[in-house]
Parts: C-alpha cells; sequence; structure tokens
C-alpha cells in the first residue's frame, strides 16, 4: 500500500499536508455492509481517485466525507476542523464541497442564478469579502468561460440546459465557494468529451491552490489522466491505494473485479445490405435535428456520436416518440409511422433506453420487481388483474439473467448507477423490440457492469435485432457498433468504419468537420 502521496509525474510532493483522516470507517445499511473498515489520509494538493466496481461503496465513502450520511463506526476528521465531521452543515463548515452525480441545479433559476446557488443559501455569504452575488456580473461570465458555457446567457433558465450543460453549471460554483476538499462524484459520468478539458483545468487549478480533490469515476483513462493516488475499494473493503504513475488500467481493473477483465471482442461484421431496414428515416427535422437520414437494418448495430448540442439526443428522443417531428419521414418494417408518443413507439417494437435513468428510466418509489415489469403488465394481466405470480417468477428470472444486486422488492433507487441501469435494460428488453434506441448506455457505470451491456448488446445483434447506440464516448462506439455516425450542428456530417477509425476522427469530426 502506498503511504507516500506523489505525482501524476512521478514526484514528490514538496510538503504532506494532512487535508482529511478517515479511521475505521463502517457503514451498514439493513442487510448491506457498504463499507468495512477504511483508513485513509487524503493530502492537500493531490488528486486521489476512488475506484471500484458497482457497489463497491465509492460514493458512500465520499458521502461520508461530505456529512451527506455519518459512519456506523469509526470516524472522519477534516484538519483544522475540532471533531469528526458528523453532517452535512459540519462538512461544510470543515471547507468540504461535494459535486455529485446528479447535479443540484434549479430550473426556475436562470444560470447565473444557479452559478451561486449556494450563496443564496438561508442568506449566508460563501466568501467573507462578498457582498451580495450578481448573476449578470463580469465575475458570473469568467466563471461560466472557465467550465466552457461561455455561450450561455445568464439569464436564461436553467431548466432549458442539456445533461452535459448542467452537471458544468453545478461544477462552476467551485469556483465561488470556499472549500479545501473538493469531492466529484461521477461528475464526468454525464458531460462529454468537449468538457473533460474543462473539467482537467478546473482540476489543475484546484490542485495548485491546495485543494485535495477527491475523484470518483469508473472512467479509468479519467482517473489516470487526473489522479496522483488511486483508491481501490471492492465490496466494502480497501484493496489497495497505489502511485496512478506505477500501475495501469488492467491493474486497477483487476483489483477492482477481482479478476481480469475479459477484453470484448468487435462485434461481427455483418453484410446487410440485401436485407430491408428495421427503420428508416429520411429528412428528419425535430429539436435539434436538421434533416437526418439513415437506416438500420437487422443485426446491425449503429453508433451516433457527436458533441453536447450536436442534435444526437434530439434523433433519438424523436424516432422513438418521445418528442414529436417537425418534418420528415420514419419507416418501420416498410411502413411509415407517425410516432407522437412513447407508446405508439411501443406498439411499432420501438424501445428507448433514456440517458438519464434517474429521472426517465424508472420509478423512484418502486422497486426492482415492479420497475422490471412495468412496460409490459398487459402481458401477464387477465381482465385487468395481473398474474402475480407468472410475474414473480419472470422478474426472478430476469434478476438473475442480468446480475441485479439485490431482489425483487428492493427499492431500484438504492442500487448503484450500474444496477439501475441492468434493471431499465431488462424492462425494456422484456418487451421484444425489433429497434432499439439506447441512449449514453453505459453512462456512470463501472468496467464490469459495461462489458456485461456491451454483451447484452452483441446479443441483441446476433438475434437480429437493430440497435443505434448514442454516445458521447468515441471509444465506446469504435469498439461496439458496426457503423458511426456523426454529428454536428444538428446534421449528420460523415460516416465511419470503425475498422479504419480511430477517436482522433471521431472527435475532429464532431469539432469541425472539412468538406
Amino acid at each position: 500500500m502506498v503511504t507516500e502521496a506523489t505525482v501524476a509525474e512521478g514526484g514528490q510532493l514538496p510538503a504532506r499536508t494532512v487535508s482529511f483522516t478517515a479511521v475505521g470507517v463502517r457503514k451498514y445499511y439493513p442487510g448491506v455492509k457498504a463499507l468495512d473498515g477504511i483508513d485513509l489520509e487524503g493530502y492537500a494538493g493531490e488528486v486521489i481517485a476512488i475506484c471500484g466496481a458497482n457497489g463497491a461503496g465509492k460514493s458512500t465513502f465520499a458521502k461520508l466525507l461530505a456529512g451527506v450520511d455519518t459512519p456506523t463506526d469509526g470516524e472522519i476528521r477534516v484538519t483544522g476542523y475540532p471533531h469528526p465531521v458528523r453532517n452535512a452543515a459540519e462538512a461544510e463548515q470543515a471547507g468540504v464541497l461535494m459535486m455529485h452525480q446528479e447535479p443540484l441545479i434549479i430550473d426556475d433559476f436562470t444560470v447565473g442564478e444557479n452559478v451561486w446557488l449556494y450563496k443564496l443559501r438561508m442568506g449566508r455569504d460563501i466568501r467573507p469579502w462578498a457582498t451580495k452575488p450578481d448573476s449578470n456580473s463580469a465575475e458570473t461570465h469568467e466563471v461560466l468561460r472557465n467550465v466552457g458555457l461561455g455561450h450561455l446567457r445568464t439569464d436564461q433558465l436553467a431548466r432549458d440546459l442539456g445533461p452535459g450543460q448542467r452537471q458544468m453549471l453545478s461544477l462552476s460554483r467551485a469556483a465561488v465557494t470556499k472549500h479545501k476538499i473538493l469531492i466529484l462524484d461521477e461528475t464526468t459520468a454525464s458531460t462529454s468529451e468537449e468538457h473533460f478539458g474543462d473539467i482537467v483545468d478546473l482540476v489543475r487549478q484546484e490542485k495548485a491552490a491546495g485543494t485535495t480533490i477527491l475523484f470518483v469515476s469508473h472512467r479509468l483513462n479519467e482517473v489516470f489522466a487526473m489522479s496522483d493516488r488511486i483508491v481501490v475499494l471492492r465490496n466494502g473493503t480497501l484493496v489497495d491505494v497505489v502511485n496512478a504513475a506505477e500501475t495501469n488500467p488492467d491493474e486497477v481493473t483487476s483489483m477492482m473485479i477481482g479478476q481480469a477483465l475479459k477484453a470484448l471482442d468487435r462485434p461481427t461484421p455483418v453484410d446487410t445490405s440485401d436485407q430491408a431496414p428495421v427503420i428508416s428515416v429520411r429528412d428528419l427535422w425535430g429539436g435539434s435535428a436538421n434533416g437526418v437520414s439513415f437506416d438500420v437494418r437487422p443485426g446491425e448495430i449503429l453508433g451516433l456520436y457527436g458533441l453536447v448540442g450536436s442534435g444526437r439526443s434530439s434523433v433519438a428522443r424523436t424516432i422513438t416518440g418521445q418528442k414529436r417531428a417537425a418534418s420528415g419521414t420514419i419507416t418501420v418494417h416498410g411502413e411509415q409511422v407517425h410516432l407522437n408518443s412513447p407508446g405508439q413507439a411501443l406498439g411499432k417494437r420501438i424501445a428507448y433506453l433514456t440517458e438519464d435513468r434517474r429521472l426517465e428510466g424508472f420509478v423512484k418509489d418502486f422497486d426492482n420487481g415492479q420497475n422490471m415489469s412495468l412496460a409490459i403488465l398487459p402481458k401477464w394481466a387477465k381482465g385487468g388483474v395481473v398474474n402475480a405470480t407468472r410475474e414473480k417468477i419472470r422478474v426472478n428470472e430476469l434478476i438473475t439473467e442480468f446480475q441485479v444486486k439485490g431482489g425483487p422488492r428492493t427499492y431500484t433507487r438504492t442500487l448503484s448507477g450500474g444496477n439501475q441501469q441492468k434493471v431499465v435494460v431488462a424492462k425494456w428488453l422484456e418487451t421484444d423490440p425489433d429497434f432499439i434506441v439506447l441512449d449514453e448506455p453505459t453512462k456512470g457505470i463501472d468496467v464490469g457492469a459495461r462489458a456485461n451491456i456491451y454483451a447484452i448488446i452483441h446479443a441483441l445483434a446476433a438475434r437480429g435485432k437493430g440497435v443505434l447506440v448514442v454516445s458521447s464516448e468515441a471509444e465506446e462506439l469504435l469498439s461496439l457498433c458496426h457503423r458511426i455516425l456523426v454529428m454536428r450542428n444538428g446534421a449528420i456530417v460523415e460516416e465511419f468504419d470503425p475498422e479504419h477509425a480511430d477517436t482522433d476522427d471521431l472527435i475532429r469530426t464532431a469539432l469541425s468537420h472539412q468538406d
């Protein structure tokens, strides 16, 4: 186990000032041992990555440090604070600032007001020298520019922002909030690659100012790009703490899941040119989509790549009835259709996996069984009465098949991100769609769960289903798809064969397409 903090380049930090200390930290929930005896120190001016599979205890530790929850046993002390942190108010006073995976954004506040949200709270000043926040000040504009949102008007309502923009808006508060420990809990999960550079710049600035950054992430490429030390958790226990410069992603993955992760084979090339498309889209306009056309044939995995605002999600939502098309045609199995609702799309055997599973993917007050069976209750009903026995048997089969942690009566909202995603995937696949759209299907889930999702997608294609994968991760699409379409400014600008393309090709095309 590493006991000396080092910078990513391998050099020693000039001074090791302890910022927080966790001793014997345990956290138990009913039937779940979330953390079991964690000992860890953080140092000023370093980036500590917390890695682990779903349910390993990563977010639990972050919440304990931020005072969102309290340890069952053990304690966490922040240097300079007189006693262990016991709640969120004390953590705030001690200088702990946490950025959650699901950003706290007030939809009816303006962009500028959301930047200064914590200052508005309870009328309390964030910074002793500040008086009254001006949501349209030069400082507000500068803060937004530093997180890649300089193009936004400070007086526009936050409800109009996309997931990535909402996350970056939340991150902007770090510039106007006093803190010495910054926790980033899966904050890159809903941002695209174009904003990752802004996050890296923010982390570098925080580190140079002596802040301790706790970075919880499933994305190992980002972990190695930013971190000095990597803390690996598995099943609530601390496996090891390693210098990022002295290990590699394969070793970290092995520590996370207990075994080396088998490399995912690329999908078998398919020749579908002689088959009729499952779906044909022609000159589609709607939302941010401008004249989009494409086909998806049986057994084909088509990727749709683009940056924030490119129109990729507008396409996904329009062809699945989430939004109405302004014009254009959608043809399913040779029949032109008008999809004005998700129910109409489902009637044509089209399913949609949303990019925001917490908001749209499942019902928060439902358990796993209720959420998994939600889309197909008529299948088990007779005379309006659901056959509970048949439902229970099938739900248990799905939980086993998709390796969901927790039983049918476990509330889905209590599961880790990867297990929540498995519940949502199981729900829609149980409808037996001919065409399924997966919008950011691996957002916020670990490498092991990703492999499971990829295997499911491959199996769908092998069964002759048409699959559209919408993603902001170029590397994911290159390893998963038969073809990739790149969008920019609402239009498809180029098509790539993954066998003859790399991430640089996709990103450059998305940023600036050249005819």
